[in-house]
């Protein structure tokens, strides 16, 4: 595999993307330059439009002289000349194995193949992007409340699922059914590690979390959502709707600057604090619906 790289002014990219698409090349990556900002909701960011990106462009050939000759028209349509580099990407390294993540519960995350030792469970789990891989501070510490349950005969909503792996991790614990909504379509992506995990009763539901509808005519014993505390108190309208009395919140993504007030609105809306949990400034909370 080869890569072909080049400066472009951020402000520039989605006219450079346009233009690379129009002569055959679709496969690019960039990071983005940007600022990481804090505020009541936890951290943001701004993307810094006169700062310069390394572009990189990924030819479907695997030959030099092809990506010589792509090199000659981007020059073409883009009227640059310098600062063009070829590389050949070797590829053991393209794509990078997912590290085993340990719970500190007897809980474990690791590939398939991986032979790790634990002394409750391992959640097979193999990284295909979304948000949610079990390697942030918020996700394992819903992880960790998750896998202390017992949720046999249970019906479960995660919402905003990502990898689907807090999903995963309620079907471990013997949930009867599961519903894993996301604004993406990641059906693929959250059925495939419930297949290394032997798991058939977990249904994808592309939707936006602060939807008023859900669309599906179905009451929750169990709710979880680890997506921020604004993100939280704009879903409360569809959560109060679908969670049943006596019925249990899962709550991830807070930040402590803002953490009791979000439980103060909460719990003016009928949810009492079960326990809470607190790694690094992440705040984590089980709460219970009392109407």
């Amino acid at each position: 595999m080869f890569e072909i790289s080049f400066p472009v002014k951020h402000s520039e990219i989605d006219s450079v993307l346009n233009k690379l698409i129009s002569i055959g090349l679709d496969s690019t990556y960039y990071d983005a330059p940007y600022e990481v900002t804090v505020d009541s909701n936890g951290y943001g960011f701004f993307e810094k439009e006169n700062e310069v990106a390394d572009l990189k462009v990924y030819p479907i050939e695997n030959d030099k002289e092809s990506c010589l000759r792509h090199i000659e028209e981007i020059k073409k349509v883009l009227n640059i000349q310098d600062n063009i580099k070829l590389s050949e990407i070797k590829e053991d390294n393209w794509q990078q194995p997912f590290e085993p993540v340990d719970l500190k519960n007897g809980w474990v995350i690791a590939e398939p193949d991986d032979e790790i030792s634990y002394e409750k469970g391992k959640i097979n789990f193999e990284s295909q992007g979304s948000f949610g891989t079990g390697l942030h501070e918020t996700t394992q510490d819903l992880l960790r409340y998750i896998l202390e349950e017992d949720f046999t005969g249970l019906n479960v909503l995660d919402l905003g699922t990502g990898s689907g792996i807090l999903s995963i991790a309620a079907a471990l614990r013997n949930a009867k059914h599961i519903i894993a909504l996301d604004i993406r379509d990641v059906t693929s992506e959250v059925l495939y590690n419930a297949s290394l995990n032997n798991i058939q009763n977990i249904d994808v539901l592309v939707n936006d979390v602060t939807s008023k509808n859900l669309a599906v005519d179905e009451k929750f014993d169990v709710v979880f959502i680890n997506i921020g505390g604004e993100e939280t108190l704009s879903s409360m309208e569809l959560i109060n709707k679908v969670i049943k009395d006596n019925g249990i919140l899962f709550v991830s993504g807070l930040v402590e600057w803002s953490s009791n007030e979000i439980y103060n609105e909460l719990n003016n809306q009928g949810y009492n604090l079960v326990k809470k949990t607190k790694t690094n400034e992440w705040v984590t909370m089980v709460l219970k619906n009392m109407k």
